[in-house]
């Protein structure tokens, strides 16, 4: 995968799971980036990445079962 689109898919995911976008995010050159403020190479952001889709999967769990909990309640005191 390219620098880009690495780069992309990261800004994406973080937007989704902090609702905002990076303070910093960009291409150094030679397959490095800079991500507020740390320096890494575009594998080592494609990981953190990964990270962040999986801490966004548990986020969108937990608030689906309290949705579905809450509807629960809400048709059982009706």
């Amino acid at each position: 995968m390219d620098v880009q689109q690495v780069m992309t898919d990261y800004q994406t995911t973080y937007l989704a799971l902090y609702r905002r976008n990076p303070s910093e995010l960009s291409d150094l050159g030679n397959d490095w980036v800079l991500v507020n403020g740390a320096r890494m190479t575009s594998k080592e952001l494609a990981m953190l990445t990964t990270q962040l889709k999986r801490e966004l999967d548990q986020q969108t769990a937990k608030r689906s079962v309290v949705q579905r909990l809450m509807k629960w309640f809400s048709t059982a005191n009706a």
